[in-house]
């Protein structure tokens, strides 16, 4: 195998290694404004900035999210961005 072929490799096989997003469960916490706290760090609330969500979870809607609620998050690579996917 050329160097060239070898070092291709390496970087394919690093690309798909890492995963672009990762889903976690977290906590509401508060719900004017909005912010969660992750399952696998209680020491971070993640503001209503760094979050997306749909609009059936606003609050005042059937399906709004309410302080204790568990949900399904998926964080961006680099934890500049959440996307609440759903309440558990």
């Amino acid at each position: 195998m050329k160097l060239s072929e070898a070092i291709k490799r390496l970087a394919v096989n690093a690309v798909d290694a890492a995963s672009p997003i990762d889903l976690l469960i977290g906590e509401v916490t508060a719900v004017s404004p909005l912010s969660i706290r992750l399952n696998e760090n209680h020491k971070l609330t993640i503001p209503e900035e760094l979050l997306i969500w749909p609009k059936r979870l606003n609050k005042g809607e059937e399906d709004g999210l309410k302080r204790g609620d568990s949900i399904m998050v998926l964080a961006m690579a680099g934890g500049q961005s959440f996307y609440i996917i759903d309440k558990l």
